[in-house]
């Protein structure tokens, strides 16, 4: 399973649906405040929930305030916005969408309802406070196969779970309704509970997973002092990580360090890197060494690119690395990353796309990045135009500001790396540069 679109509505800046189209190899593009790192978050909010993870809109590097502050400030009365996406199997397509609706006597978003649209039918689930029952079925249209339930809160998981379950002999009997509609439902469910069970799967590992990286990444230190060991969405946890692996598994380090040395080089960032004083035991304090052009430094005497990156680098290289098996996943993880490109020069830019292009082409991850750099995105053309990878796998979307609303515009690629469905303001702003440069006036 597969995300191929993810749609917002009434968040934020964003006012009716606005669709991306996900790829393998994604790219926000952008003036500033357009909404790119909402679409992050939100994208990380729904591929959690669907994991069980719950619904948290302020967990790092994401901080999208209360309901309020997510919902779009407009003149309708109830207040409430979507996410949602489509998800392709083998031979169809099945489109989610969740409603969050403000949390009653409280100020954090919650979901209002779900609705599993499937080629041949449709279920809406809504929650709903003091029924007097658990779960009724109020509507059934048999022949369409399309089902609505009410059910109260604390019942919403178990109802969710059915989905998955139904399979393994759960029954409807907890469901309220007419006896011929619920029979129906069984029936529908049972026909498709492949493709529902791996969508709503509260424990498994098979769902498609969101990691994110932050856009501002830990500052480098001349010593490091293990304390604790905890996953950093800004990179700090890494030496600690690179130091255990070392120590511990010595293969997974060669291999890990030889893929970083051979970006190194590509990008013109370094020549090799090593751990001085790995210790025995963990706790001792250790160094991270690179190797430039003379001879090997303190990661803080070095460009200050290779701190940044490397927390990037680490986390989609080498999996068991990084501390979580992605390899278990049968659905692809998608790495979140913003502004990959800061702090490095326009040649390591366009190297850590190629390497991007390369995950995404012979690896089970994908990669949904927000950028500001032309050099990343003119990569990815050549790498097309040089068949390493489909243009059907890249995507560029763009945010286009119109007075107080933001429309998103989904751009694709010939097999020649040419932009195509490009909007006509895409190219405003540089276009005018060139103009200026050229002597001609506004």
């Amino acid at each position: 399973m597969k995300i191929t679109q993810f749609t917002m509505e009434e968040v934020r800046c964003f006012s009716e649906r606005q669709t991306l189209e996900i790829r393998p190899l994604t790219f926000l593009v952008g003036e500033n405040s357009t909404g790119k790192t909402t679409a992050l978050a939100c994208f990380h909010v729904l591929a959690n929930y669907l994991r069980s993870k719950g619904v948290d809109f302020n967990s790092h590097p994401y901080s999208m305030g209360t309901f309020k502050d997510i919902v779009r400030n407009s003149r309708k009365k109830e207040k409430a916005f979507k996410l949602g996406g489509t998800y392709q199997f083998a031979d169809e397509l099945v489109e989610l969408t969740v409603e969050f609706v403000q949390k009653k006597g409280g100020i954090e978003p919650t979901v209002g309802s779900m609705t599993v649209t499937l080629t041949d039918g449709e279920i809406v689930v809504k929650t709903g406070s003091d029924l007097g029952v658990g779960m009724r079925l109020t509507d059934a249209d048999k022949e369409r196969n399309q089902y609505r339930i009410v059910c109260e809160p604390s019942y919403w998981e178990f109802l969710i779970s059915l989905f998955y379950r139904f399979s393994r002999g759960l029954s409807l009997d907890a469901l309220i309704g007419e006896s011929d509609e619920k029979n129906a439902l069984a029936k529908f469910l049972e026909e498709r509970i492949n493709s529902l069970g791996r969508i709503f799967q509260p424990l498994g590992l098979q769902g498609s997973s969101a990691f994110s990286m932050s856009p501002v990444r830990s500052q480098p230190q001349r010593t490091y002092d293990p304390t604790r060991e905890f996953n950093d969405p800004g990179g700090s946890d890494v030496p600690m990580l690179l130091m255990q692996t070392k120590v511990t598994q010595t293969k997974a380090w060669d291999t890990l360090k030889e893929q970083l040395v051979k970006f190194g080089k590509s990008s013109g960032l370094f020549q090799n890197l090593e751990i001085r004083n790995p210790g025995h035991p963990l706790e001792a304090p250790f160094q991270l060494q690179f190797k430039v052009r003379g001879p090997s430094a303190n990661i803080v005497d070095v460009g200050y690119g290779v701190s940044q990156i490397l927390p990037i680098l680490v986390r989609i290289l080498n999996p068991e690395v990084s501390g979580r098996a992605w390899h278990i996943y049968r659905d692809p993880p998608y790495f979140l990353l913003q502004q990959p490109e800061v702090h490095l020069h326009p040649r390591a830019q366009a190297e850590f796309t190629s390497l991007l292009v390369q995950l995404a082409s012979t690896s089970n991850r994908s990669f949904i990045i927000e950028t500001h750099s032309d050099y990343m995105i003119d990569r990815a053309r050549i790498d097309i135009r040089k068949g390493h990878i489909r243009p059907e796998d890249v995507s560029l979307i763009y945010f286009e500001p119109k007075r107080n609303i933001v429309k998103v515009h989904n751009i694709s690629f010939d097999e020649m790396g040419n932009l195509v469905g490009v909007p006509t303001h895409y190219r405003d702003f540089f276009l005018k540069e060139s103009d200026r440069l050229m002597g001609f006036e506004d």
